[in-house]
């Protein structure tokens, strides 16, 4: 680490399970994010913040005025722009030690595997399924470590997998093995921006500890969160 990078990280290099050698790593890890909406735009601010040397980002969608309100690395300017090249410059006057690598096209089956190959730690931030499970079986089959968070509401929830687990999202959609709690099972359209602020800071939480192999990642088991009644429940896969 240069002299300028011991001190840009100096408060995270105190903390117990980082340190030094720590924020080497994250500086030599490789992380991507797909979907560059509400999650995924905290989340990289995050994730550049703390250091992450090399960041991937993979969305095709322009910024709509629609999205300003839980998008926060997006400004009035910029609706009609792409995401993907308003992100990548707005990263870079975060932190300029971050290599950054997009990609304008939508994930699919015809491209997951030779992107997802590339890094170290995979953080789904879409908001369909068909995408969430697609990124599940290419991990799974890389051998990745991935997060995915969702938010309906003021609600959200967040699963880890990697190459250990026993249960793996698709596992929420298994009645019998898995009882998701009827006071998180609303699928209204509506989303609190402060909720996706929560659960993407909580996600990248999950990417530091599966990196540093620090903590207790969400590894079979699922944290859902209510923010507007202030609860937080982890629950166990059977």
């Amino acid at each position: 680490m240069t002299k300028e990078q011991l001190e840009r990280y100096y408060c995270t290099t105190e903390l117990k399970g980082v340190g030094v050698k720590g924020q080497e790593k994250l500086l030599n890890s490789a992380v991507l994010i797909v979907g560059l909406g509400g999650l995924g735009s905290h989340a990289l601010t995050n994730l550049v913040s703390l250091g992450i040397g090399n960041i991937g980002i993979v969305d095709s969608d322009v910024i709509s005025l629609d999205n300003l309100p839980r998008q926060t690395l997006y400004g009035v300017k910029d609706v009609g722009k792409f995401k993907v090249d308003t992100t990548k410059r707005r990263l870079k006057a975060i932190n300029p030690d971050v290599k950054i690598k997009s990609y304008k096209i939508r994930l699919d089956g015809s491209n997951a595997r030779k992107i997802m190959k590339k890094y170290d730690v995979i953080l789904d931030a879409t908001d369909n399924f068909e995408t969430k499970f697609l990124i599940e079986d290419t991990c799974l089959k890389l051998k990745k470590p991935f997060i995915i968070p969702g938010v309906s509401d003021y609600k959200g929830q967040i699963i880890s997998v990697n190459e250990n687990s026993r249960f793996t999202f698709k596992s929420l959609f298994d009645e019998t093995k898995f009882d998701i709690p009827q006071k998180y099972r609303d699928e209204d359209k509506a989303v609190s921006p402060l909720a996706v602020s929560i659960i993407s800071n909580i996600a990248c939480n999950e990417v530091l500890k599966l990196i540093l192999k620090i903590g207790e990642p969400l590894i079979d088991k699922v944290l859902f969160v209510d923010t507007l009644n202030n609860r937080f429940e982890i629950i166990k896969f059977k």
